[in-house]
């Protein structure tokens, strides 16, 4: 759908095309994805470490393993490469940049297009990991009240550092917090039943709606339409789970296929819809929602092959790989 916004500098390949329709979805897509994501890590995080202490070291080199070590890898195998033989345009790799200069942005966190999250992903799980004393009980205010002063500082003072998103890691402080204030009411919630999920679900999207269509650019409202699409989502999925729906959902091969590795398929999937966008394009591309439709199935057609490959490979180095016996 943001081949038929207005192109940005963030997302610069564009159909020529501003479909009003595209616009709101995507924008109202927008306020939800990425914050849920923020917010399931937040709850997440508070789990881990209630079933399984670690000390802050151990924490960080698990977060470094799962958050950065993707991002430079599929970054330097998969990114770069596909966006250079493409000439595919984004934030910070402009038109014709070589192969060189787009590995060295990448590097530096300049140019990082899909797989930006991974980076003020892992800058608010830093902050957690060190205030993690805090988040229990009456310090969990004193928390609150730091994760809203690390966010301000990043608005006030960091805000022209786009080096690995350090300036768009700001919502994710107060999400994530808002995740981890969750946690803590879980109990509570889920004694809940179904209709005050959807009654819950009804409010926030009636309010997300109005932020999102008196389009107001105001850093606050930006952080309250996160929270509020983070909330959203995830009053949708309890209402949803109380559903037999969620229980065949669960019991589908498909949908096994796709939860177990759903890291993979989303840090494949941008390269995709810009290839088959930029082929696609002077074909059909004056057709919006065909064009929309042809990428979606096009696109997750060859992740899913991608992932398909992915993992007769990692099987087929496993069953190489000699396995020592030790005398008993």
């Amino acid at each position: 759908m943001l081949f038929y916004r207005n192109p940005t500098i963030v997302w610069p390949l564009n159909a020529g095309i501003a479909s009003p329709g595209v616009i709101a979805l995507s924008a109202f897509l927008g306020a939800c994805l990425v914050p849920s994501l923020a917010l399931c890590s937040g709850f997440l995080f508070l789990l881990s470490t209630r079933n399984h202490p670690r000390s802050r070291w151990k924490m960080l080199k698990n977060k470094v393993k799962r958050l950065i070590g993707p991002y430079f890898i599929y970054g330097a195998l998969w990114l770069v490469p596909l966006y250079t033989f493409f000439d595919i345009p984004t934030m910070g790799r402009p038109l014709h940049t070589d192969f060189v200069s787009g590995f060295l942005a990448m590097c530096m966190g300049v140019f990082t297009d899909h797989l930006w999250f991974l980076l003020p992903l892992f800058w608010a799980t830093l902050f957690f990991i060190i205030i993690r004393n805090l988040l229990d009980g009456k310090k969990l205010i004193v928390a609150s009240a730091l994760s809203v002063i690390a966010a301000v500082c990043v608005e006030l003072y960091l805000a022209d550092i786009h080096y690995y998103c350090i300036a768009e890691s700001g919502p994710f402080f107060i999400v994530f917090f808002v995740g981890i204030l969750l946690y803590h009411f879980n109990e509570k919630i889920e004694k809940w039943n179904s209709k005050i999920y959807c009654i819950i679900s009804l409010a926030l999207f009636a309010v997300l709606g109005l932020i999102i269509y008196s389009n107001i650019d105001n850093t606050v409202v930006y952080y309250i339409r996160n929270i509020l699409g983070a909330l959203l989502f995830y009053f949708i999925f309890m209402a949803v789970s109380r559903t037999s729906f969620s229980d065949k959902l669960n019991q589908s091969r498909f949908y096994n296929f796709c939860e177990s590795r759903s890291m993979n398929i989303y840090l494949l999937n941008c390269p995709f819809m810009q290839i088959y966008f930029l082929l696609l394009n002077p074909l059909i591309g004056t057709n919006v929602y065909l064009t929309i439709l042809c990428l979606w199935i096009l696109s997750y057609t060859s992740i899913f092959i991608a992932v398909w490959i992915q993992n007769k490979l990692k099987i087929a180095l496993v069953n190489k790989i000699p396995i020592q016996k030790t005398g008993g």
